[in-house]
């Protein structure tokens, strides 16, 4: 699904960069990065994350978004860093070979995706064996997920519970989460 123009000055901004690198700052700690190399980055906006990740620490990112016009943005601002590379795809039907990627990273994305399962199905096939997901996103309460769901079509309604449940039996074990915003629905970090 893609974002308002208000939202996207939003994620757009200097501001939500810096905060999604004070993520993985606060995450990558808790990973051994040797080896990680491909990384792909669903969701990417215009591209500020992966440019950090390529910067700091020399690795080659897929960048997708499903709004041409943000990879447009992205491809602009980032010209001249050759370890980036942009393209309009759906989170729900990569056009990645199996085991193609090192990393996997999605911020702020699957709440927006209704076949959030799907994206995860996606993710696994794509990344290699013990492959690392990083993951930030809203989860609902259990309550508003209830109160939501009929009348919620084209967003991602999940708990913690049905996104930690998914990722299990998918045989994609949790090596570190964070919990923050405990109001409506929690912001969750999960490696």
């Amino acid at each position: 699904m893609k974002m308002g123009n208000l939202e996207k000055r939003f994620v757009n901004s200097k501001r939500h960069a810096q905060a999604n690198v004070k993520v993985i700052e606060r995450l990558f700690p808790y990973l051994d990065l040797k080896g990680i190399n491909n990384v792909l980055e669903i969701g990417c906006g215009i591209g500020m994350l992966s440019d950090y990740l390529s910067r700091s620490y020399d690795m080659k990112v897929v960048d997708i978004d499903v709004d041409a016009e943000q990879i447009e943005i992205g491809i602009k601002f980032l010209t001249g860093n050759n370890k980036l590379s942009f393209a309009v795809e759906s989170a729900t039907d990569l056009p990645f070979d199996n085991s193609a990627f090192d990393m996997v990273l999605s911020f702020k994305v699957l709440h927006h995706i209704s076949k959030w399962e799907t994206v995860l199905n996606e993710v696994n096939r794509v990344l290699k064996p013990k492959g690392i997901f990083v993951f930030s996103d809203f989860c609902y309460t259990p309550f508003l997920k209830r109160i939501l769901s009929p009348f919620v079509k084209n967003y991602g309604l999940y708990t913690l519970d049905d996104l930690i449940g998914y990722l299990t039996r998918m045989d994609i074990a949790v090596i570190h989460q964070e919990k923050s915003m405990p109001f409506i629905f929690l912001c969750h970090d999960i490696l």
